[in-house]
């Protein structure tokens, strides 16, 4: 069997939440003997094919974005000459949806989000999506969540499946390497107890709200990534933050150790699952999240694997937080049925093994 993997992006150039759902299923749909081609959009310039990992990653020649979306016209073309037996688009992705509006191979989408910040624009791209969904025979979801509270779903739940994301645990083990940069970073945040968020700054992860609730608490936030409202934040930042900017897979895999509390703050449904707390769970982590609709309230238990707050709300995140940092007993215990969630619901192979099925029933 041969997929075609139609995303928005693909590493090295370009790794969100959704990319790396992508690169965690094609991982192991080869390691199961399955041929992958991935069809994404360049992040800038001219594109071309390149190999990342196994799989062979095809990009379309990209002439910037418009509201997040890249614009690549070539990008249908490229998934109709790509071999393979089944196509596979990853939403939202509204040139993906035109792609596969013209390629007859069987058709299972992803849905791992409606488009939400770009709404205005469902009276144009909103018929594109529903021809999509209708070509498709199957619609995948990584939580119940998001099956419930999905507009663009609405008339085709007979042929949606839920399939939660997972990630390989084992990248995040702690290596001597891991380790050694844990400890450094541990003294560099002046031996603190210390909460860690990760993610693009924009406005719907509710950094703004974070950095309220920990202005007053002795303890360090520490912010892994870049974004527009980076100057915002910093304006707002009290002395106890650090912003760590991008860093690599392995110093993000030693933040995660070196911290106490994993946050994830957001205040609207765009945060449709969070990656980053499987990632967070994988280290033993407790969580601190908002009561979303979302698969953020699917993947964190209100207190098991770590506690829920209402969006929007510093006063509750802040108390919280305050909770657990002030509790090394009930973080650790938080953190082990955290990893233990992880482990046997989000895990990696159960992932593929899971699509794996879902490839067979749709050529068959």
């Amino acid at each position: 069997m041969r997929v075609v993997q139609v995303g928005k992006f693909y590493p090295p150039e370009y790794l969100g939440g959704l990319e790396t759902v992508v690169v965690n299923l094609t991982t192991e749909l080869v390691r199961r003997g399955i041929g992958v081609t991935a069809v994404v959009s360049a992040v800038r310039g001219r594109g071309g094919a390149d190999t990342y990992g196994a799989v062979r990653v095809v990009r379309a020649r990209s002439y910037g974005t418009v509201l997040s979306q890249p614009i690549t016209p070539t990008l249908p073309r490229l998934v109709r000459e790509s071999p393979g037996d089944l196509v596979h688009l990853h939403h939202p992705n509204p040139l993906g949806d035109l792609a596969v509006l013209r390629d007859r191979r069987p058709l299972v989408i992803t849905q791992h989000s409606d488009v939400v910040r770009q709404r205005a624009l469902a009276p144009f791209y909103g018929p594109i999506v529903r021809r999509a969904l209708e070509r498709a025979r199957f619609v995948a979801v990584g939580s119940e969540q998001l099956l419930r509270t999905s507009r663009e779903l609405r008339g085709f739940e007979a042929k949606v499946r839920v399939i939660p994301f997972g990630i390989d645990s084992s990248r995040f083990a702690a290596t001597p390497a891991v380790l050694e940069r844990e400890g450094a970073l541990r003294a560099a945040w002046g031996g603190r107890p210390t909460v860690l968020a990760v993610g693009r700054l924009v406005g719907y992860k509710g950094f703004d709200v974070l950095l309220r609730a920990m202005a007053t608490l002795d303890a360090t936030v520490v912010i892994v990534g870049t974004g527009p409202e980076e100057p915002r934040l910093r304006a707002l930042a009290a002395a106890n933050t650090r912003f760590a900017g991008r860093v690599s897979e392995e110093d993000l895999i030693a933040h995660y150790h070196a911290a106490d509390v994993f946050c994830l703050p957001s205040v609207t449904i765009a945060e449709a699952f969070g990656i980053v707390l499987l990632e967070a769970m994988a280290c033993g982590k407790p969580l601190v999240t908002t009561a979303l609709p979302t698969g953020v309230s699917a993947v964190n238990r209100d207190g098991e694997t770590g506690l829920v707050v209402p969006p929007g709300d510093a006063g509750a995140l802040r108390e919280a937080l305050s909770t657990l940092l002030e509790d090394p007993a009930r973080r650790e215990a938080m953190g082990e049925a955290a990893r233990d969630v992880q482990t046997r619901e989000y895990g990696a192979a159960l992932m593929g093994a899971r699509y794996a099925k879902l490839y067979e029933e749709a050529l068959g």
